[in-house]
């Protein structure tokens, strides 16, 4: 019986096929020898990493001060999410006291359910996908109140 180790098939990323096509030879060192950044390689990459954190949590602050699209703000940022939404919430605060009770519950719930986000943040493409159904069956809604069956 003939016992072969299985090697560990390792995903080539978009960066490494363009480099392949500039310098074969600088892959092939870097599967030989292991891949070495420069100093000024690894201060940008630290930059990146701490602006992407920075815009994160600026995302967190802005969705904590809007109020309402707590939550979709958090998980789809500024988008034709947020936008359907809001007018979703526009039409049934019109709609009378159980409207505005809908939405003032939602507003006193948002932040602990932003916090729970926040903390595990792999629930966020979960939420997202919901939020986006929500989103596409309130434009829905929203266009066939207004009479605009044909977009």
């Amino acid at each position: 019986m003939v016992h072969r180790k299985k090697r560990m098939i390792r995903s080539v990323t978009a960066s490494e096929l363009a480099q392949m096509g500039m310098c074969e030879r600088l892959i092939v060192f870097e599967r030989r020898h292991g891949k070495r950044s420069s100093a000024n390689q690894r201060a940008a990459r630290q930059r990146g990493l701490t602006e992407h954190e920075r815009f994160y949590q600026e995302a967190v602050r802005a969705s904590n001060k809007k109020g309402y699209c707590d939550i979709a703000m958090l998980v789809c940022r500024e988008g034709p999410e947020v936008a359907a939404l809001r007018s979703l919430r526009e039409w049934i605060s019109r709609k009378g006291t159980l409207g505005r009770w809908l939405i003032g519950g939602y507003c006193r719930l948002a932040p602990a359910v932003c916090a729970v986000l926040v903390r595990h943040s792999w629930l966020q493409p979960l939420v997202r996908t919901l939020i986006r159904t929500v989103a596409w069956v309130a434009g829905c809604a929203l266009r066939l109140k207004r009479g605009d069956r044909d977009r």
